[in-house]
């Protein structure tokens, strides 16, 4: 058999969507004689009648039908190497292409390539919001060159440094009952934006006392999914959960709103700003911090712009 175009498979689903050689032809820019050529070649190559001409409009033959489930894979994986090879070529006209959730890239990137670019005016980052699935085939394809994540189950061909550490806090809306006889412990904005919650002498509470309430989580999958369950089940109970979301940032505005407790990252209230609806709580539990890694693929050489922003970053102080 000889080998099938894209082509091919473009004009037999032109024919099987349109159920006329016509308007196939009309569709895909050529004669209707040219179609049918085609057609034709098609079917002898593969062995099979793939349409029945003696009927209108045209209709797949028994054949056909199970060919073109074939055929669409065929263009839909064409499209996708078009859509790779289109962003690629996008990606160089950057000099650094960075992958990040939708917290890094709101709140902590743009301070951090803004100084460096004071330092290197001449150099163009590009910063592409997506989630870890997505990170990772992004940095295998070379549409990044670098990825930020919590996620510490990356591939082992990618390499990573830890950029800094994350802490989590328990926001908890200030109009819960469950505040009353915690206020040496309640944590506020200052607090945060100070450090003193990284004090260890600073108390911290058992999240048993917030079995009763209602708890906004992420989606099952994300990291913060895994930690919140394993905190509160080390504490003794299965926590009733509201809500499930997409991101941190939501669940936070949900909390300030009065909807539920969730586990946050303490660098939302610092980027956000205090709304004064919410206390904040140090849980002890060693899941209540993680490292934010910077990934990368493994090689030995890097261009001298991704280089030289890896070594920035490992020296800038990160909150994250």
């Amino acid at each position: 058999m000889e080998y099938l175009e894209v082509r091919d498979a473009i004009c037999v689903l032109a024919v099987a969507e349109e159920q006329s050689f016509s308007r196939a032809a009309e569709r895909c820019y050529i004669s209707q004689s040219a179609l049918s050529k085609i057609i034709r070649k098609t079917e002898r190559n593969l062995g099979v009648e793939l349409f029945s001409r003696g009927c209108v409009p045209v209709r797949l033959t028994a054949a056909g039908e199970h060919f073109l489930g074939l055929f669409r894979k065929m263009y839909d994986t064409h499209l996708e190497m078009e859509q790779l090879s289109d962003e690629i070529r996008r990606r160089k006209k950057s000099d650094l292409s960075i992958g990040a959730a939708s917290y890094f890239c709101t709140y902590v990137l743009p301070g951090i390539i803004g100084d460096y670019n004071l330092e290197n005016p001449e150099v163009n980052i590009k910063v592409i919001e997506s989630n870890d699935k997505e990170k990772v085939e992004f940095l295998h394809s070379g549409i990044c060159d670098i990825g930020i994540s919590v996620n510490t189950e990356m591939p082992s061909d990618l390499d990573y440094f830890v950029l800094c550490r994350e802490n989590i806090l328990l926001a908890v809306p200030k109009e819960l009952k469950v505040n009353h006889g915690l206020e040496k412990a309640a944590l506020s904005y200052s607090d945060i934006c100070s450090g003193k919650y990284l004090d260890p002498d600073t108390p911290a509470v058992s999240l048993k006392k917030f079995e009763k309430e209602n708890f906004l989580f992420l989606r099952q999958g994300n990291d913060l999914w895994t930690r919140g369950l394993a905190i509160c089940h080390d504490a003794g109970f299965e926590p009733k959960i509201l809500m499930e979301l997409d991101q941190l940032q939501t669940a936070y505005y949900l909390a300030d709103a009065g909807k539920g407790v969730a586990f946050i990252r303490a660098g939302i209230p610092y980027y956000v700003g205090d709304s004064g609806n919410l206390n904040f709580y140090r849980i002890d539990h060693p899941k209540m911090s993680r490292e934010v890694r910077v990934y990368y693929n493994k090689e030995e050489k890097f261009p001298k712009v991704q280089k030289d922003f890896m070594e920035y970053l490992k020296k800038y102080p990160v909150f994250a």
